[in-house]
């Protein structure tokens, strides 16, 4: 897989929140960034990281390999139908996903922190990484349910 599909799946995070007529013109944003083992590899890369972690480990702790799989799997979905491809996403609204899970600022800040280690890895350039960024803090209010 060649870097500049991985660095394109990382913009992919960041750009789902753009508007669709402002790409129309363009291929799908799927296509772009390198479609499905782009976003794949990126979401796996960046789950492996959370479920290691001692604090976000516990939200992945009593599920079996085939429940994470299947949890990733859902993710990936998501950001590959939001970009346009040809995946359907059939999982939850991101607060009713995560409603009940009692996720704080300190979770937020290490998942983050895994996100960069990944950006990093990945060699995103600056501009994208700025867009996963603000991506991913656009869905905070949704998921961070603990003040």
């Amino acid at each position: 897989m060649k870097t500049r599909h991985i660095a394109g799946a990382m913009a992919l995070l960041g750009l789902v929140a753009l508007s669709a007529p402002a790409q129309s013109a363009e291929k799908s944003l799927y296509d772009r960034l390198g479609g499905y083992d782009a976003i794949a590899a990126v979401t796996w890369d960046v789950a492996g990281r959370i479920v290691a972690d001692k604090k976000m480990g516990r939200f992945w702790a009593h599920r079996g390999q085939d429940g994470i799989k299947r949890e990733v799997q859902l993710i990936i979905d998501f950001i590959a139908n939001s970009a346009g491809g040809p995946l359907y996403y059939r999982g939850r609204d991101m607060k009713l996903a995560h409603i009940g899970m009692k996720i704080d600022a300190e979770d937020w800040e290490r998942l983050m922190k895994h996100l960069g280690a990944t950006l990093d890895k990945f060699k995103v350039p600056a501009a994208e990484r700025k867009d996963v960024v603000a991506f991913f803090e656009s869905t905070r209010k949704d998921i961070v349910e603990v003040k």
